[in-house]
């Protein structure tokens, strides 16, 4: 297996202690292309990313944030061998969402304090699910050269896994969930941000879906309701932040 490893970050410190540190050990030999993002010099993860790959050398393409850590040494190369063993097209993630259930498959476990104690509350085998997480996912190099990461519909750092896992389901590709033991030590944010591109992805893909189900966010892609939705959001967001002033004041 020739893998790489891609993270852009904007954080030198956190990308060494945390991801760096954890794949170092790896039983299986990999490159590490590490995307130096903290001048601000890509606009969009999709942008960083289809650079990265650019430069990387692997038929297998590892994607990470810059706050993952692999509990085990043995992390990597199962993850990888999920990977080879799929169809071209096939998305690879460790956490997942499938419709109509509110739960996620994943073994991970998130926060600011790493959890060294491995409970597999999922065994170790594939599940098929409608959408993984960015957070750590994986595909074959001819998966990317057939649909890279798309820098219209995903201008910024938000959802370009899930638009890959939508244009997986339009071309009758399968997304699974490879549930290895992770910790992210972030626990994620919905920012104004992700909900102009939740709006993006349903204007692309409602005619192809009736609903985008993922780890964060479970909308129906009807222009009316993302529209509804997406202004209930911002007078929430906006009553939210008086009060705080209030409180605080």
């Amino acid at each position: 297996m020739n893998i790489s490893v891609i993270c852009v970050y904007n954080n030198e410190k956190q990308v060494k202690e945390q991801l760096l540190h954890s794949l170092k050990n790896q039983t299986v030999k990999h490159e590490m292309i590490s995307i130096d993002n903290t001048s601000n010099r890509f606009r969009s993860a999709a942008v960083a990313l289809n650079y990265g790959v650019g430069i990387a050398t692997g038929d297998l393409l590892i994607f990470a944030h810059q706050d993952i850590y692999l509990k085990t040494n043995f992390e990597l190369e199962i993850f990888a061998e999920c990977i080879a063993s799929l169809e071209e097209g096939t998305i690879v993630g460790t956490q997942g969402a499938v419709y109509p259930s509110r739960n996620h498959i994943s073994n991970l476990t998130s926060g600011e304090v790493i959890d060294k104690s491995l409970v597999y509350t999922y065994q170790d085998a594939l599940y098929e699910v409608d959408c993984v997480d960015e957070g750590f996912f994986g595909l074959k190099r001819e998966t990317w050269n057939h649909h890279k990461f798309n820098e219209v519909i995903c201008d910024n750092w938000h959802l370009y896994c899930v638009e890959m896992c939508m244009n997986a389901h339009r071309n009758n590709n399968k997304v699974y969930v490879s549930p290895i033991q992770l910790h992210h030590f972030s626990k994620g944010t919905i920012s104004i941000e992700y909900m102009k591109g939740m709006k993006m992805l349903c204007k692309n893909y409602r005619k192809n879906s009736k609903y985008i189900w993922t780890t964060c966010y479970k909308v129906y892609t009807n222009a009316f309701y993302i529209q509804v939705l997406f202004y209930a959001w911002c007078a929430n967001r906006m009553i939210r932040r008086k009060t705080l002033g209030k409180e605080n004041g």
